[in-house]
């Protein structure tokens, strides 16, 4: 990630929080420092900081699937209550675009949770 977009990331975190669910390569003037940035807060850390917290127990990737399940569900839980304001948009003859590719997406969704539910069964 380019120092700019670091830089824009970062005032756009602020001083919140962050578990830091991903890392990508610090990039100064189009060469790699050798360092990485989170890519949800901008903080840069060194190699090692970054596979110290892989030791000690800091999935970036589970990390960011347990905060992707918190939005979808946060998502899911909007859409349940505005039902009645998208029955204008299933009535669509030959389908809504949005609707269909929504639809779509979550049948992806949900074959690849049956796959990881199947791969996790103990035996």
């Amino acid at each position: 990630m380019e120092y700019e977009e670091v830089k824009a990331l970062r005032e756009a975190w602020g001083d919140k929080d962050c578990d830091h669910p991903g890392f990508t390569d610090e990039i100064l003037f189009g060469s790699k420092t050798g360092d990485f940035v989170c890519i949800q807060c901008g903080k840069s850390f060194t190699k090692r900081e970054r596979d110290s917290m892989n030791r000690a127990g800091v999935h970036p990737k589970l990390t960011q699937l347990t905060e992707q399940n918190r939005i979808l569900k946060e998502r899911i839980d909007i859409i349940n209550t505005r039902k009645s304001k998208f029955e204008s948009m299933a009535a669509e003859v030959g389908g809504h675009t949005l609707l269909d590719s929504l639809l779509l997406q979550q049948q992806g969704v949900i074959a690849l949770l049956d796959e990881m539910i199947e791969s996790t069964e103990p035996s």
